[in-house]
């Protein structure tokens, strides 16, 4: 099974929040791919060079980083971004959901993933064709 993991999944292992360090331990040893956009490594990083310890930060966090799956931005997923901001501000609900989560979205609907894992799912099921995968909570 193909999962997709949000930004704030990864803040949560920063963060040594045990019970999502276990989910993805039980992910791995089932044989899940774990997946995460380019657009959730920017994000992480840019969280780590605004520390004071950045360099030894950054480190830790590219190893995390790097037991995931990385899937591009490409023209194909900027395309089905643009359509989805394009819907979310027809129907007033541009303001819900932040450009990074719109591309991490198109990401992982792109990728074929089986589901999007987030601690932020409102931000997701009001995305045209999210019924593509399933947005779960850990």
């Amino acid at each position: 099974m193909k999962l997709f993991f949000d930004t704030s999944i990864l803040v949560e292992i920063d963060r040594h929040h045990e019970h999502t360090i276990e989910f993805l331990k039980r992910c791995t040893l089932q044989g899940h791919e774990l997946c995460i956009s380019t657009i959730t490594v920017a994000e992480i990083l840019t969280g780590t060079f605004l520390r004071r310890d950045s360099a030894i930060a950054s480190l830790i966090a590219k190893e995390v980083l790097n037991q995931f799956s990385w899937y591009d931005v490409s023209g194909t997923v900027a395309e089905h971004a643009a359509k989805i901001s394009a819907h979310l501000y027809v129907n007033k609900m541009q303001d819900s959901v932040e450009n990074q989560d719109i591309l991490i979205a198109a990401t992982a609907i792109n990728s074929g993933a089986d589901a999007l894992i987030t601690l932020n799912k409102k931000d997701f099921v009001i995305i045209p064709n999210s019924r593509s995968f399933s947005a779960r909570r850990v």
